[in-house]
């Protein structure tokens, strides 16, 4: 059995580092390709695209490694199958459970190294990303901008026409907002973004100023061969000693622990506050009611106490508003804690689903592997993100929300153990050969 027990971690272990590396090099490229043009052309160091793709493959590798566990189980069965290796199992007296207990050790193993990985560097390379982007964002304002379509930078619309080269455009049309009782428009052949130490500014060649007044039908043109815009970096969002504070999925677990107990430590004393309150109105209405019986009380005192009764009036409502608020907040940080474990867990998900799946389809292709891991991610994916929108709403226990498609795949995984026990069961994934043979029936037919 320990022969066995090796053979098939062997099997395992080698394909899932390659599979891994290929799944990484595909979506790292994809990722490449689809913000490409925010770097190209634009004079950025290669230092800096470099440290840029590096920390976003950080969650690309999260995404990727569960995915390869699930292809490479579903390869290593199928093959296994294919030639005939599970039979001879079988005619060995090895027992389906015999093999699945060291592909789990091999899920175990993947999860509990991917587990401190979500939990604290992967939230930090989150936050690298963004500091890197905010870095960027303002030494190269321009960067954030694209040609051919209006951008809103401050209290204006910028239309920028082709880019000549780094951060210069041309056929730039600028639409000031600021002022609501005179419309201005600025136009100019070309122009470029400068930064500042304390802002941006936009310098234009060659161009008109168009002012057009509410107050009266008066319409002013002024022509310009150089015209300077300065917009403060606080403006646009930036500020020099501004810390850029932390999101959830860049928070490790002792942060997102931090937060969940902050808003549940504002929730009990919010509910307190309400009840203690609550009791208090209580006693004033019937204090009120005391007061409205007898005639000797002053209209001052009842009126005092009616202002009292109001003022707590309006306490309860706002504290019964804050709880869903402090609700949501909570439930985001605690999608995050919980997605942190689902995530990796999966991987002993994959292998459970893998083998049975692998088992009946009977080869070891990688194409089909990886289309059939990739319609299962997708369907996991949908799930989670669904969850994670109704838990964020309170609609569901951010828990249940973030392990029910484990729990789904578990119970699919365990439909299809029953079954590959069944003699001769086999499941056809081959489509262009169930297409092929339809066609076949279909033709001989007529």
């Amino acid at each position: 059995m320990k022969i066995l027990n090796r053979y098939l971690l062997k099997e395992l272990t080698s394909p899932f580092l390659t599979t891994l590396f290929i799944l990484v090099f595909v979506l790292v490229s994809q990722f490449i390709l689809k913000n490409l043009d925010r770097f190209l052309g634009k004079d950025l160091s290669f230092i800096i695209i470099i440290k840029f793709i590096l920390l976003n493959a950080a969650w690309i590798v999260s995404l990727a490694v569960p995915m390869a566990v699930l292809v490479t189980t579903l390869m290593t069965f199928g093959k296994l199958s294919y030639n005939n290796e599970i039979t001879a199992f079988k005619a060995s007296g090895i027992k389906y459970i015999d093999l699945l207990k060291p592909s789990l050790l091999f899920g175990a193993t993947v999860l509990f190294l991917l587990i401190p990985y979500n939990l604290w560097i992967l939230p930090e390379m989150n936050h690298d990303v963004r500091k890197l982007g905010f870095h960027i964002s303002k030494k190269r304002p321009d960067i954030e901008f694209h040609e051919n379509i209006l951008n809103t930078l401050s209290d204006k619309r910028i239309y920028l026409g082709d880019r000549i080269n780094s951060n210069t455009f041309s056929n730039i049309k600028i639409f000031d907002n600021g002022n609501r009782y005179n419309h201005t428009t600025i136009m100019a052949e070309n122009g470029n973004f400068i930064s500042k130490s304390d802002g941006v500014i936009l310098d234009l060649y060659n161009g008109s100023i168009h002012e057009n007044p509410i107050n009266n039908s008066e319409y002013r043109k002024t022509y310009f061969e150089n015209y300077k815009i300065a917009i403060p970096f606080d403006e646009l969002g930036y500020d020099k000693n501004q810390i850029i504070k932390k999101q959830e999925r860049e928070m490790n677990i002792s942060l997102l622990n931090g937060k969940v107990n902050y808003f549940s430590d504002k929730i009990n004393k919010t509910e307190s506050k309400l009840e203690s309150n609550s009791i208090l109105l209580d006693s004033l209405n019937q204090v009120l009611l005391q007061y409205k019986k007898n005639n000797k009380i002053s209209l001052l005192s009842i009126n005092k106490l009616k202002n009292r009764i109001n003022i707590l009036d309006k306490k309860q409502i706002k504290n019964q508003k804050l709880i869903p608020l402090y609700n949501r907040e909570k439930n985001k940080y605690n999608v995050e804690i919980h997605k942190k474990f689902s995530v990796p867990f999966a991987c002993i998900i994959f292998v459970l689903l893998g083998m049975p799946l692998g088992i009946m389809s009977k080869g070891g292709n990688m194409g089909v592997s990886v289309s059939i891991s990739l319609g299962i991610f997708i369907v996991y994916w949908c799930f989670l993100i669904l969850g994670e929108d109704l838990a964020d709403k309170t609609i569901i226990n951010p828990g249940i929300a973030m392990w029910a498609p484990n729990i789904l795949l578990c119970f699919i995984s365990y439909y299809l153990y029953k079954l590959i026990n069944r003699e001769n069961y086999r499941i056809n994934f081959n489509i262009l050969a169930i297409l092929k043979n339809k066609y076949s029936y279909d033709k001989s037919n007529h």
